[in-house]
């Protein structure tokens, strides 16, 4: 329990710093998706306007991709998993019963994320929370022992994964992806080779200016993002940190984890002396390592043994910093309260802006001038959150996703 002496962060506070640290995880996971809006990975170089890149971008990108590639939307999933636990222990007060309330809410969460990942973008990330959340209820009263457990095992059967699809040869993703390409075919949206497969021509897909086709082409693209999200064993990492956010939920419940300086300044040390070395390699491995044999499973061994403990590391380095300094984390906050939300406007006002359906500025921009157009959509983001909750206590697809699951 908490003491007088470590009792630094009020109950309120508290929430403040979640609400902050999902603020910093929204702007992470913009960071990380924008090179896929912006068209980075799918045009030629040359279709770039001739001012907008520069002879930094490459080690930009490189440094980059190894500080915020997968290591903020961890943060987001602890998030999650903290979420509830917190939600648990609230209902257990009341006397109520979590089970049919965390269905209900997570039956509307795969609504909106499948219309996210159906109708916006294929990078969708709320329909595998919202899926993994049905299983989740079931952990809510494990033992903090047998939480971290389950978390461990679930965290390295991505390596698993990997030996059975890439050594042993059962690529049972590819049954998804063929799905992709039969459904491309059917509404003529241009395919391309990938690998060993076919599927949706991403570069195609992003210049298009045809509404209907975009739309089409977004209903094909849902089985690259199963074959994708199979194929990387991410469902198993996502459950894992979940868990880690249960247990992490119950130690600031009742153990004052965001005020125990000596346990986040170990977490905070050991997560980044062994995350970022370990996400150097894979970093190097994803931008230079094409020959080394073995270089997929290579990738998949890096990511699962580097971006976790990384993630962690930052969680704790930031608690730390809170503690110090409150107000450096205003700005995040309100973002953080409209998390939803603001996920949500990030892939629509990325698709606006780099899309043939919208302004198609994709592949116009260098890697350095893409991450200004991220920070500039965040600053956005932090002026409407702050003026909405100005007006109202929460953001509208909040509101919204509540309301659903409460019926009233």
């Amino acid at each position: 329990m908490e003491t007088k002496n470590n009792a630094l962060i009020s109950a309120k506070d508290r929430i403040k710093f979640l609400d902050a640290l999902r603020g910093i995880a929204i702007f992470g996971i913009l960071c990380a998706n924008i090179s896929f809006f912006s068209g980075i990975f799918f045009m030629d170089p040359k279709e770039q306007y001739p001012w907008a890149s520069f002879s930094f971008d490459l080690p930009f990108d490189f440094i980059i991709y190894t500080l915020i590639d997968g290591k903020f939307y961890s943060i987001f999933s602890l998030l999650f998993g903290i979420g509830c636990a917190i939600q648990f222990q609230n209902l257990n007060k009341l006397g109520e019963a979590f089970a049919p309330f965390y269905k209900r809410r997570m039956f509307w969460l795969l609504v909106i994320g499948f219309c996210h990942l159906a109708f916006i973008w294929v990078g969708d990330i709320l329909t595998l929370y919202a899926l993994l959340g049905f299983v989740l209820v079931y952990f809510v009263t494990t033992t903090n022992k047998n939480l971290i457990t389950y978390a461990i095992i679930l965290l390295l059967l991505p390596i698993l994964n990997d030996f059975l699809i890439n050594i042993i040869g059962w690529k049972y993703p590819n049954y998804f992806f063929k799905i992709n390409s039969y459904l491309a075919t059917q509404f003529d949206i241009p395919i391309q080779e990938f690998g060993e497969m076919k599927m949706t021509n991403m570069n195609s897909h992003i210049k298009n200016e045809n509404w209907g086709n975009f739309f089409k082409a977004n209903l094909s693209n849902v089985f690259i993002r199963i074959g994708f999200i199979l194929e990387e064993g991410r469902p198993f990492k996502v459950l894992g940190i979940f868990l880690l956010g249960l247990r992490a939920g119950r130690a600031i419940l009742f153990e004052g984890l965001l005020t125990n300086t000596k346990f986040l300044k170990k977490n905070a040390l050991l997560g980044i002396a062994i995350g970022l070395p370990i996400c150097f390699l894979r970093s190097y491995l994803d931008f230079f390592g094409f020959e080394i044999p073995y270089s997929s499973s290579l990738k998949t061994l890096t990511y699962t043994l580097g971006t976790v403990p990384l993630a962690l590391g930052y969680a704790a380095l930031l608690a730390l910093l809170y503690q110090k300094k409150q107000s450096l984390f205003n700005w995040f906050e309100p973002v953080g309260k409209m998390a939803l939300t603001n996920y949500l406007m990030q892939s629509i006002l990325a698709t606006l802006f780099f899309f043939g359906i919208g302004f198609g500025y994709a592949g116009k921009f260098g890697f350095t001038i893409t991450m200004v157009i991220a920070l500039i959509i965040y600053i956005i983001q932090i002026m409407y959150s702050s003026l909405w909750l100005k007006r109202f206590n929460q953001g509208p697809m909040e509101w919204i996703w509540r309301k659903l699951t409460y019926n009233k």
